[in-house]
């Protein structure tokens, strides 16, 4: 199914109201379907996952919800895919590297098809918690640094290693945390209140280095250094020579327990130089986790402020291709402008084509009109002229009659040749009218066919004006359909890049905001590092005057054991006299005896506590 998802408003809305600054896992969200129903589960990696990673937490964090849904019996869940929501396209593409993940990105996870499962579509609700194989969030993982040489002693759980900084070099990576190597084991911290017994075994075991089970002048060397009790080689030699009462160059365990009941003051100061210095590495360690993490916090700013420069340049470019777009537009609306005034032109110019076309057709029927009339007029002539003409011969009939009668009537020849010259008069004007009746006529004839051919010549030029018109007007009419056309395009075009820029926008203010928060997230992230490296300061500042003070208290421990044995030997040397004057003046010595110290151990086999030369 599909699911328009926006990746930056989830990361930048988790970012400001889930997450503290100091600690930044790395969130995916992903939705599958379980028993038929869409289930979304948030899953948090304390570093971007690899694929395999991504898929073996997945798969248990759904089988957790099967599980939680259905107790009992069912197939365990299984990945097949992944897709995730693509940020330029907003669709799904399938998941094929790990590059294509992002921090508060949107997945859906198919499982492989079977008669059991059958995928279908479906609005993806909100995120939950999913079911992790390791603490995330910061808690302690299972796995611990290391077990500590002191049994009932605290042991430091293993960091967890947050989302944007780098692993610690020679770290792996076991169960959802960073577990360093063996040989690289964080300090362990030593208790508070422990026994005197307790406190010589853990000096003895923190003192061999080597493991070796007795302590050598370079470990007891190395011992006092570390804590600081800087004594003058002579005093160290004679302190060693001291411990190492069967002289054999090495210091053993009941050597040590010895040497401990005779300096408690300096067991007490070793033990708790130990364990300051301990908890110092502890603070140091903490220090430096704490300024890793300002690593990834560097890096998530500046990962953010690409993000950032990125949806600028893209809001410059897109601004840029917005101009180019409206003058486009601007440029398409001129020419669907000019190509609608043409069109208008070409109009008027069909409209005043019909209008000829019609003039040349009134014309054309007037002419046919005007035939028609010339016709009927050619008609009437020729009645006219066969009148005449009948007229005319009857007049020569007259003529004739006339002739006759003159001849036949001389007494009326007077009249008759007046009216013979009368009706040769009337005769000669029938004949003339009747010629100019025939000149009419075949003028008439003559005019009719050329005015006719004449306006069927016009009325054709007038159809191939019409249409040429025609064809130009719908020239022009296509033309400002493609020209609407191409402003449409133009102008969809120009929106489109206006959401994009408004998208842009949109995507810039949490942008700023989520790289906003992340330098101030930095600048708490420096105050805290400052503060604990002041109180750390403080802290050993205050520690450096009391091992001073202790320090003292050591030394003159030590100047009085040396003033004690110095006496012993005195009082030793004193009883050898006396044995020697009770032996020279023949008295008997009385014997006495002597305990070892009180609360010292057990004399071990083979060891004797007495001084060389002495006898108890």
């Amino acid at each position: 199914s599909k699911a328009t998802v926006s990746v930056l408003n989830w990361f930048c809305t988790s970012l400001l109201h889930t997450h503290t600054p100091a600690t930044m896992p790395y969130t995916v969200f992903v939705a599958s379907d379980v028993f038929g129903r869409k289930v979304n589960l948030e899953l948090e990696f304390p570093f971007a996952p690899t694929l395999s990673e991504l898929t073996k937490q997945c798969e248990y964090a759904f089988s957790a919800e099967q599980s939680s849904q259905r107790p009992g019996q069912h197939m365990p869940y299984q990945v097949s895919k992944f897709h995730v929501v693509d940020e330029v396209t907003d669709d799904w593409v399938e998941v094929i590297g790990a590059n294509q993940l992002k921090n508060f990105c949107q997945l859906y996870s198919f499982q492989p098809h079977s008669t059991r499962y059958t995928e279908s579509q479906g609005h993806i609700p909100a995120a939950k918690k999913g079911v992790m194989t390791y603490s995330a969030g910061g808690a302690p993982a299972p796995a611990s640094w290391g077990g500590s040489p002191h049994p009932g002693t605290p042991q430091a759980a293993a960091p967890i290693h947050h989302a944007g900084t780098s692993p610690p070099r020679g770290s792996s990576y076991q169960g959802g945390a960073y577990v360093p190597p063996q040989q690289k084991a964080g300090p362990h911290l030593l208790p508070d209140n422990v026994s005197h017994d307790e406190k010589v075994r853990i000096t003895f075991e923190e003192a061999d280095a080597n493991k070796n089970r007795v302590l050598e002048m370079d470990e007891v060397q190395g011992t006092f250094r570390v804590c600081g009790l800087d004594f003058a080689s002579s005093i160290l030699d004679d302190l060693y020579r001291k411990a190492d009462f069967d002289r054999d160059g090495v210091i053993s365990w009941p050597e040590w327990q010895r040497f401990c009941e005779l300096y408690p003051a300096l067991l007490d100061s070793l033990y708790y130089r130990l364990k300051a210095h301990f908890e110092h590495l502890a603070e140091v360690g903490k220090i430096d986790g704490v300024k890793e993490q300002r690593n990834g916090l560097v890096d998530r700013e500046r990962q953010l402020q690409n993000n950032l420069d990125q949806l600028k340049s893209d809001h410059d470019d897109l601004q840029r291709r917005y101009g180019d777009a409206d003058l486009k537009v601007q440029g398409e609306q001129d020419g669907l402008r000019a190509a609608e005034d043409q069109s208008r032109d070409g109009a008027k110019d069909l409209d005043r084509a019909r209008q000829l076309k019609a003039d040349k057709e009134r014309d054309f029927a007037n002419e046919r009109e005007r035939e028609r009339q010339a016709q009927l007029r050619a008609a009437e002539s020729a009645r006219e002229v066969e009148d005449a003409t009948r007229k005319a011969n009857a007049a020569q009939q007259n003529v004739d009659a006339a002739e006759a009668t003159e001849r036949r009537l001389l007494q009326a020849l007077e009249d008759a040749r007046r009216e013979k010259d009368r009706q040769m008069g009337i005769a000669a004007d029938a004949r003339a009218a009747a010629a100019a009746a025939q000149d009419r006529h075949n003028q008439i004839l003559g005019d009719i066919p050329q005015t006719v051919e004449l306006a069927k010549s016009a009325l054709q030029d007038a159809d191939r004006d019409l249409a040429n018109a025609d064809q130009n007007q719908r020239a022009l009419s296509k033309q400002v359909h493609d020209s609407a056309q191409r402003v449409q395009d133009a102008a969809r075009s120009r929106d489109d890049l206006n959401r994009q820029l408004q998208g842009n926008r949109d995507r810039q203010d949490p942008c700023q905001r989520a790289l906003d928060e992340a330098k101030r997230a930095i600048g708490d992230h420096d105050r805290q590092v400052q503060d604990m490296e002041e109180r750390l300061a403080a802290e050993d500042k205050r520690k450096a005057a009391l091992l001073d003070e202790e320090k003292m208290l050591v030394a003159q421990e030590v100047r009085l054991r040396a003033q004690r044995e110095s006496l012993e030997d005195e009082e030793t040397k004193l009883r050898g006299q006396h044995q020697q004057f009770f032996q020279s003046a023949g008295r008997v010595s009385p014997g006495r005896s002597r305990s070892p110290p009180m609360g010292a151990a057990a004399a071990p086999a083979g060891v004797n506590y007495a001084t060389p030369g002495r006898q108890y």
